[in-house]
């Protein structure tokens, strides 16, 4: 999303090179692509990417080829594949892992999502601070408040461990009857299994999403890491009450219009449920004060300050 989000409002006309078929190209159709077609992303980024000519190459996942030579920008979204392996694939540990410090300390400039991602980059690997620049990530005007008001709690995003979904099912097993539904809506990751009750959407269109989040009694996003956190946004967009963990760039976008608890605890994360469910005040408080903070959290932001990072990159 990210990538995409901000490729469009670039300014330019961007070469989006991939070793797979880019399916969905919405917003991007002005963006030129190169499809070298590789069994492996990482096999693909270091050893054919460095052969395409361009001025400037941006990362936006994180490594570059160690080959590179040119000017590049390399996005830094998370370090969970270092500091949380137990929560990753294998392929995904090793293609991150094996390449991130190398990357960081050849890339012109670096791109993080929130503070405390740039935080870690500089504690972790020494990163010079003026090498590092907040791009933030953000939502669009499509996500807006609407008028259906429902009685189920909601979960987005991918269903993984790290997401915290295991307190989730388990905070919401314990509130006492009659309780709202629980909606979990995202694709299948891994290790996490769902009891019946609930119900799994899978993947959803966007449409889908927004109706899901305007009509939410609570929305519920207990990660236990975020690097920046785009579902808690994109609901408070919308009006949803939002319950979120203290991680990532969640507490610099949503400190006074949400409810935040500390990751992996399961008592704040019942307590505030509990509390968002009776309490319609609260609930009243938090629909009005959602989409006045999230609409200062715009994806021309964060293209706005790509766009200066790629120039001094290159200079």
């Amino acid at each position: 999303m990210h990538t995409a989000e901000i490729a469009r409002r670039l300014g330019v006309t961007p070469l989006i090179a991939s070793h797979a078929p880019i399916e969905n190209r919405e917003g991007l159709e002005h963006c030129d692509f190169r499809v070298d077609a590789s069994p492996l992303g990482v096999l693909w980024q270091q050893t054919q990417l460095p052969r395409i000519d361009a001025d400037v190459l941006w990362g936006p996942h994180g490594t570059l080829p160690v080959a590179w030579r040119k000017p590049s920008v390399a996005t830094v979204h998370d370090f969970t594949s270092i500091t949380m392996p137990g929560r990753h694939r294998l392929k995904t540990i090793l293609s991150f892992n094996l390449f991130i410090s190398t990357s960081l300390g050849n890339a012109s400039r670096i791109a993080c999502v929130s503070r405390a991602v740039a935080d870690e980059a500089m504690r972790g690997f020494a990163v010079p601070s003026w090498k590092i620049e907040l791009v933030p990530n953000g939502v669009d005007a499509f996500f807006s408040p609407g008028d259906s008001k429902g009685d189920y709690l909601l979960y987005a995003g991918t269903l993984e461990p790290r997401k915290g979904i295991d307190l989730l099912l388990a905070a919401w097993h314990s509130l006492p009857m009659p309780r709202p539904r629980l909606i979990l809506c995202g694709d299948a990751g891994w290790r996490t299994r769902v009891p019946d009750g609930v119900e799994v959407t899978g993947y959803v269109t966007r449409e889908r999403l927004r109706e899901l989040y305007r009509g939410a009694l609570a929305f519920v996003y207990p990660s236990r890491y975020e690097g920046f956190g785009i579902p808690p946004l994109e609901a408070m967009a919308c009006g949803a009450p939002v319950i979120a963990t203290r991680t990532g760039a969640i507490p610099e976008f949503a400190e006074g219009a949400a409810v935040l608890i500390p990751p992996s605890d399961y008592d704040a994360l019942r307590e505030a449920l509990v509390r968002v469910i009776r309490d319609a005040e609260l609930r009243r408080e938090l629909r009005i004060a959602g989409p006045e903070r999230a609409s200062a959290w715009s994806w021309d932001r964060g293209a706005s300050a790509m766009r200066t990072l790629l120039a001094e990159a290159v200079r």
